[in-house]
């Protein structure tokens, strides 16, 4: 059955560490150790991030030898 709350629950957390990632610095990360999405799924969800801090972020992805890495470069304006 429904139930009314008093006020949204808080999702605590991010889940990544966005403010870490987007610093202006490149960053590559790997599937299974920095993140458990699709590569894809983080470049579009890197976009989203950057647009919120005015910006904007170059991504490039990979895959060899099995493992799949997104490279993530913010660029402020």
């Amino acid at each position: 059955m429904a139930k009314k709350l008093e006020k949204f629950p808080d999702r605590g957390k991010a889940r990544y560490p966005w403010s870490e990632w987007l610093d202006g610095d490149p960053w590559e990360l790997t599937k299974g150790e920095d993140f458990q999405c699709k590569p894809s799924t983080l470049r579009a969800n890197a976009q989203t991030q950057a647009k919120k801090r005015n910006g904007r972020v170059r991504t490039a992805q990979a895959t060899e030898n099995g493992r799949q890495t997104v490279v993530l470069q913010f660029q402020r304006g």
